[in-house]
């Protein structure tokens, strides 16, 4: 590994020291191939099939009809650290508002 990382061999465009799957991977590309491969869940409002976002590195489930953010065990408080360690308070507001 070389001083400053290897390149992501998904997207090349990043230097990262860690690796997922076995292979070179940034937080950004893991994360999306995290989201790739959950299942659609039935939105508990309005029973849309909810589509897969990315908030601050973590996956999170909008409903497209009414518009409603679900979350799973334990995303909230990774978003929230995620916020507090960038700095970005009102990221997790903004992240998450629907876009009109």
């Amino acid at each position: 590994m070389g001083l400053f990382g290897e390149q992501c061999v998904r997207c090349g465009t990043k230097r990262i020291r860690r690796e997922f799957e076995g292979l070179p991977t940034c937080t950004t590309c893991e994360t999306e191939i995290r989201a790739e491969r959950e299942e659609a869940r039935p939105c508990p409002n309005d029973g849309e099939a909810m589509q897969k976002e990315i908030v601050l590195n973590v996956v999170i489930d909008r409903c497209p009809t009414c518009g409603g953010v679900w979350l799973d065990a334990g995303e909230l408080n990774l978003i929230r650290m995620a916020a507090n360690h960038e700095g970005l308070g009102s990221a997790f507001v903004l992240g998450m508002a629907p876009a009109f």
